[in-house]
């Protein structure tokens, strides 16, 4: 399942991001990216391509310490006008 993570800016100036993995993760990105570029907000998508994961090894075996998606770029108009 992806991670899709949009950036949000205004003036250009960061604002934040939000990011969902859910199954639904790209009807909830078409919805706010709906709403917010009708109200001026510039957006860029990134979708996690893989990740980087910390493993410990011990006498109890091997244990995930933690998982880091990493992102690429994606062009947003691609997943919006895309079918669901």
């Amino acid at each position: 399942m992806p991670i899709f993570r949009l950036t949000i800016r205004h003036d250009d100036q960061l604002l934040g991001h939000f990011e969902s993995d859910l199954p639904a993760a790209l009807q909830a990105i078409r919805k706010i990216a709906a709403s917010l570029s009708a109200s001026g907000y510039s957006l860029d998508l990134l979708v996690a391509h893989s990740e980087r994961r910390l493993l410990e090894t011990g006498p109890d075996g091997v244990r995930m310490i933690s998982r880091e998606p990493l992102f690429a770029p994606a062009p947003l108009e691609q997943y919006l006008d895309s079918s669901p």
